[in-house]
């Protein structure tokens, strides 16, 4: 009898199907028939038709107390030049969109917001105008417009051009124009609050839930309320989008600011999150301390990663290369130090500014918050050459901020695996130096022949890492950017893999920098370098020599090993077998395709010495014993595992 009820819940569960899928046919048919009314058979305005969308604009990223200084600035010889550019940029794309195939729904928007911008500048109504025309195309694309589960990031991108245009231009459109706008901004923001489509990563440390909140945030923050008198319909959007965003963020920044999925998604992912912030910045006031409540981590992010970046040139009037941890490439992207300007800390301003600078950013938000008043300081007085995120198992070892020819070296463990861009990267290094990458990863791409590291043996070509996390065993600056690292782990299948990292500026050596590289193993058998392939390299019987195009060179001898070693060299496609989003090595003005892989032979344990010296300037004499190295008149103290209780034992 205790059994009694069961046929009863299945009888309701049975009814509750057949609802349900009577109620799926209703909806097939109706929204078959209803996908040609721009998302109105799914998020229905009907009840703003005939109301006035109004409000004080612009709001998002400025205020309009911003805008007579910033046109004001634009009169000034320096800044002509700018507006030059700018114009060139809007007549480049404008070109571009004309010559494709089929209409492109992000690059209209993205015109249509470029336009937006010019119209700030200027001030002439023509440039508003200009975007409407751009918007109301995009408004007819079928992409968009007609599919809630289109793909989010393409999704997002057009939301936030949207939300710039509509704010920057609303002062200078008709009412009629405005109210357009907005019904179809709120259509975007709600669709991409509720999906970001199949091909999405819904992870929330994944960037792509920092590009969907943050485009969701910054347009229901410049979207208008027609109906004054009923409470706000963006306002359940805010709050949902301020909390998810606060989530993700405290899973995507590391307490020491590195990010999770490293440096290049980073900077794509505040592009969106940057602007929402920015936006909540002025709704709140704007001495508001937004990174206190939204990222208080972030507030170290920009030393962390800002302090790895050299401004090499990569092309015409684009500078900048950094590591490529992960499954990131090598070049940067445009506008995180410049929203840094308007979101960070006095203190951190200076420093700021002079990567700014130094990088030569030219985004919008360059034009909007660089006013030329701010004092830029060195950020090698500011404590910048060193940086340590014991989250991640990272360490930053930096000479100098001057020019191109800045040396960086960077050691990881990926201490941390996360659901979102990983790549097979425990225990290795990267080296920045001469105005060239010189150790480099393997770019976007889960496979293992790009990298950098100790295998098991020579990596086939489509072969792939693990999935395993490296442990920090310690490290320690030693001044002037040098120190050193040791770590454990492998993605490659080592066995009890021991690494020390030793970084040494000193001008003692003679050289420009040296890099000591200690590996312990069970099973290790390959020691490999990735250089990109417009370095010449040259192999030798205890070692190789990178000569670059710079004239730098990077002499690399293997300790203690019996002579001749019989090293071998192979080239590597850059990005493995990725297509999109796959820019290979860029480099003065070209794109690299490959790398090339430089094989040395051990067994299980080496001591691989990597001396990088300027051109015209000869090597340094280097001595080795048992217990030590010497460069030129430098002593480096060889690493004893043994010796270490609080290592692991080879």
């Amino acid at each position: 009898m205790k059994n009694k009820p069961y046929p009863n819940r299945v009888n309701a569960s049975v009814l509750f199907c057949c609802i349900l899928c009577v109620g799926l046919c209703v909806f097939r048919t109706s929204s078959a028939q209803a996908q040609d009314n721009s998302l109105d058979w799914l998020i229905s305005t009907a009840k703003l038709e005939g109301k006035t969308a109004t409000g004080i604009h612009p709001r998002g990223l400025i205020l309009p107390d911003e805008l007579p200084l910033i046109r004001e600035k634009m009169q000034s010889e320096a800044y002509q030049v700018q507006l030059e550019e700018w114009m060139q940029r809007e007549s480049d794309l404008s070109s571009e969109i004309q010559s494709l195939s089929s209409f492109d729904a992000r690059k209209a928007a993205e015109l249509a917001a470029l336009q937006a911008l010019l119209y700030v500048l200027t001030g002439q109504d023509s440039w508003a105008r200009e975007a409407l025309q751009q918007l109301e195309q995009v408004f007819e694309d079928k992409v968009i417009f007609d599919n809630p589960v289109a793909r989010g990031l393409t999704k997002a991108a057009v939301l936030r051009s949207m939300a710039i245009t509509y704010d920057f231009c609303y002062p200078a459109w008709e009412q009629q124009d405005r109210n357009l706008v907005n019904r179809q901004l709120y259509k975007t923001m709600y669709t991409t609050q509720a999906s970001m489509g199949f091909e999405a990563n819904y992870s929330l440390v994944s960037n792509w839930m920092g590009v969907r909140w943050g485009a969701v945030l910054f347009a229901a923050l410049v979207w208008d309320n027609p109906d004054p008198d009923s409470r706000s319909i963006a306002d359940p959007l805010i709050w949902d989008a301020s909390k998810r965003l606060i989530d993700h963020l405290n899973e995507n920044i590391y307490a020491q600011g590195w990010n999770a999925e490293s440096i290049g998604y980073h900077i794509y992912n505040w592009s969106f999150i940057g602007p929402a912030l920015i936006a909540f910045q002025n709704r709140q006031g704007r001495d508001y301390p937004v990174l206190d409540t939204f990222a208080p981590q972030a507030i170290h992010s920009l030393k962390a990663m800002a302090s790895s970046m050299v401004n090499i040139p990569v092309r015409d009037g684009i500078k900048g290369v950094k590591p490529d941890l992960s499954d990131d490439n090598l070049n940067i992207g445009d506008g995180l130090l410049a929203m840094g300007l308007r979101l960070y800390p006095n203190a951190q301003l200076p420093a700021i500014k002079w990567m700014h600078d130094y990088l030569g950013e030219k985004s919008l938000y360059s034009v909007l918050y660089d006013r030329g008043n701010l004092k830029s300081e060195n950020p090698e007085n500011m404590d910048w050459l060193n940086h340590a995120d014991t989250t991640q198992g990272l360490l930053v070892f930096r000479k100098s901020f001057e020019g191109p020819e800045d040396i960086v070296a960077l050691f990881n463990v990926s201490q941390k695996r996360i659901a979102g861009h990983k790549g097979p990267d425990v225990n290795t290094f990267r080296i920045i130096g001469g105005g060239v990458p010189l150790a480099i990863g393997a770019g976007r791409t889960g496979l293992v022949a790009g990298q950098t590291n100790l295998f098991t043996k020579r990596p086939g070509e489509s072969e792939k890492g693990d999935n395993s996390a490296g442990k920090l065993v310690d490290f320690a600056f030693e001044g002037q950017g040098s120190g050193h690292a040791l770590g454990s782990g492998s993605s490659m299948g080592v066995e009890e893999h021991l690494r020390k990292f030793t970084v040494a500026y000193d001008e003692e050596s003679g050289a420009e920098a040296v890099f000591l590289v200690e590996d312990y193993s069970v099973n290790g058998r390959i020691w490999r370098l990735n250089t990109p392939e417009f370095n010449q390299v040259t192999l030798l019987e205890d070692g190789f020599l990178i000569q670059t195009p710079t004239g730098f060179t990077l002499q690399t001898k293997v300790l203690h090993t019996a002579k001749p070693l019989s090293l071998a060299k192979t080239s590597i496609r850059y990005g493995g077998n990725t297509s999109r989003l796959n820019p290979g090595i860029l480099w003065q003005g070209q794109a690299y395709s490959h790398s090339t892989a430089i094989d040395i032979p051990i067994a299980g344990n080496s001591k691989v010495l990597l001396v990088l010296q300027a051109p015209g300037r000869q090597q340094p004499r280097v001595i080795s014993t048992e217990t030590n190295v010497q460069v030129g008149s430098l002593e480096i103290p060889l690493f004893n595992p043994k010796l270490n209780e609080n290592t692991v034992q080879p």
